[in-house]
């Protein structure tokens, strides 16, 4: 991984009027209902607006609280779902490896079912073992 250049630089996912004027899929993400895409770190805002005291509407800071299943795991304010097939290339440049790791890390620490792997040499792309995806939901569904 130390040879291959990231996909995105710094902010990396709120770069819309930091790095480039147009937004990313993640700006559009946080966007509004009439599809505006928007900044969702007050980092990113700021340097948009250049204004060092630019804060996150309230709307905003509900739709990024919202967006985060790590407030919602073992908080006890939802019911999450007990068994979890997580897979994240080894060789993945999109998203840093903490992502999946916490993930996975704090479903496991609330009691849940969790199958993590990280598969070798894999970048960002999803189907990396559709057999085994489907021999463990076969196999979870089993066990109940």
């Amino acid at each position: 991984m130390a040879s291959v250049t990231p996909l995105k630089t710094p902010p990396a996912f709120d770069q819309m009027g930091v790095l480039i004027p147009t937004p990313s899929p993640e700006n559009k993400v946080f966007g509004n209902e009439n599809g505006e895409p928007a900044n969702f770190t007050e980092f990113s805002l700021q340097h948009r607006l250049n204004d060092p005291s630019a804060k996150l509407s309230k709307d905003m800071d509900q739709r990024v609280y919202l967006m985060n299943p790590m407030n919602f795991i073992g908080s006890g304010k939802s019911t999450i779902a007990p068994n979890w097939y997580i897979r994240h290339g080894a060789k993945d440049r999109d998203t840093s490896f903490l992502v999946p790791v916490n993930l996975a890390t704090k479903l496991e620490n609330d009691g849940k079912n969790v199958n993590f792997f990280l598969p070798w040499n894999r970048p960002h792309s999803g189907d990396y073992n559709l057999d085994d995806l489907f021999n463990w939901i076969a196999n979870t569904l089993q066990v109940r």
